[in-house]
């Protein structure tokens, strides 16, 4: 069989195959072989095998707390209701971020945390909602799995501004809850350890 009765042989495959349904997935490479004498070879395509799926990434998340010299140092504040010492659900995060903080930190045998207000109200009354609110992270930190030897909550209230009480910006930077390292297992006073 010639070349050209091949081609018209062929055709007449499909044709049948179209006509009465049936499916027919054989193609003719574009690479045809020669086998003997006048005899075109057919080959197959096979599908391309499905290449594997990338490993996924690992994207460590950023934590809202790091050690920073002699402090854990967070990157937003902890907020309260309203004149209460209950922490909003917002800040969860940010006081579970801290507990990985001393989890990682072993090193860290004793931190204080440290409530702050404003100078608006009594300064009597301020200084028992600092020491609540101090109590309540403490407590959280608690629950989160932090050992309480390590934790100590002291409410300074007005005491020890870092803004200026006569300006509402000044008022805002003084309520805050700050976490200051006492002792580190270096022995050294709030200091961070020696490399190795």
């Amino acid at each position: 069989m010639r070349v050209n009765d091949f081609a018209v042989w062929l055709g007449a495959v499909f044709l049948g195959a179209v006509l009465f349904g049936c499916s027919f997935s054989v193609s003719v490479s574009t690479k045809q072989v020669l086998t003997g004498k006048d005899k075109i070879a057919i080959e197959a395509k096979q599908p391309p095998k499905p290449k594997p799926a990338p490993a996924p990434i690992k994207i460590k998340p950023v934590l809202k707390a790091k050690v920073v010299g002699k402090k854990i140092e967070i990157s937003e504040k902890v907020m309260f209701e309203f004149d209460k010492a209950i922490i909003k659900i917002d800040s969860h995060g940010l006081l579970g971020d801290v507990a990985k903080v001393l989890e990682e930190h072993g090193d860290i045998d004793k931190i204080r945390i440290e409530g702050h207000t404003d100078s608006e109200g009594k300064n009597s009354y301020n200084k028992k909602l600092s020491q609540k609110r101090a109590d309540a992270v403490k407590a959280f930190l608690v629950q989160a799995g932090i050992d309480e030897s390590r934790l100590e909550a002291v409410g300074y209230g007005e005491e020890r501004p870092v803004g200026d009480n006569a300006t509402d910006d000044g008022r805002e930077k003084n309520r805050r809850v700050e976490f200051n390292i006492l002792k580190r297992k270096s022995g050294s006073e709030g200091e961070e350890p020696e490399p190795k």
